[in-house]
């Protein structure tokens, strides 16, 4: 394999075990791309970030790429912006068995769109990845979920994945979900939160989903921690209890009117280039 040089407009790097600013930013810039015209991400991926192969991905509801060189392989997805309406209708929907057979539960809007694409991107892996090479998952909101879910389906494959960054994911799965998945990632999977993003909160725990991996909170110093009471915080003032789920969004968005503001993926991307440029 050839040696793995950070790429200093591409900050990702296979060597590093466990989270890294440099990963958690390279892959917040693939996962911004994503939300650009198709025609304009090859050139950036290719000329810029220096891969040696580009894959567009696009099924009827999901659209990403997937990049490859003799250093790592990318696969990141696009997401979806906080649109409260569609965001709204998405929580209504139910569960649908997991991929690991063991009682799990996965959200089934997200599982099914996913199942369509599932099989095209196993097959432009086989025949793009490079033996050894590092394999990377990310994508911003929905592309996190997406995400998750397709590590979830290489970990039943045995597929081995190196790093999953996922910024704003919402939930995806039940606790058997969560409990399964964490068994099979050991800690390679990092669910980046920017300060109050609303669309980590949802769908609520109150309708049995949880998240997954590890949690890297975003505060307003640009500073990551990892400490979950920095996340745990919000329960102190607002309780989904007895809420319907739309009425649970509207008492987060009352309390922090900035919470749609904090989702953007161009506010990650931000913070995350003033706390990568601070430990450099």
């Amino acid at each position: 394999m050839a040696d793995d040089s950070t790429n200093a407009l591409f900050p990702l790097c296979g060597r590093d075990n466990g989270f890294s600013t440099g990963n958690a930013l390279a892959c917040a810039m693939a996962s911004q791309v994503c939300y650009l015209a198709p025609e304009m991400i090859p050139g950036i991926v290719l000329d810029q970030w220096n891969f040696s192969d580009y894959r567009r991905l696009q099924s009827e509801h999901i659209q990403g790429f997937i990049a490859t060189s003799e250093r790592y392989t990318l696969l990141s997805f696009r997401g979806s912006e906080a649109d409260m309406t569609n965001w709204q209708e998405n929580l209504d929907t139910g569960f649908v068995p997991g991929p690991f057979n063991e009682g799990e539960r996965i959200h089934r809007g997200f599982a099914m769109g996913l199942q369509q694409l599932l099989p095209e991107i196993q097959s432009r892996l086989s025949n793009l990845h490079y033996n050894g090479a590092p394999l990377f998952l990310t994508g911003h909101s929905l592309g996190a979920a997406l995400a998750t879910l397709t590590a979830s389906a290489f970990y039943e494959r045995q597929v081995p994945v190196h790093a999953v960054y996922g910024f704003g994911s919402p939930r995806v799965g039940c606790r058997h979900f969560r409990n399964s998945y964490n068994r099979r990632d050991q800690g390679r999977t990092f669910r980046v939160v920017n300060q109050h993003d609303l669309i980590a909160r949802i769908p609520p725990r109150i309708m049995r989903y949880r998240h997954v991996g590890l949690l890297r909170y975003l505060d307003n110093q640009n500073t990551v921690h990892e400490d979950p009471n920095f996340w745990k915080r919000l329960r102190l003032y607002v309780n989904p209890k007895g809420r319907h789920p739309s009425e649970y969004i509207n008492a987060i968005l009352e309390r922090f009117p900035g919470a749609i503001e904090d989702h953007r993926i161009e506010n990650y991307l931000d913070k995350l280039q003033r706390i990568h440029s601070y430990s450099c």
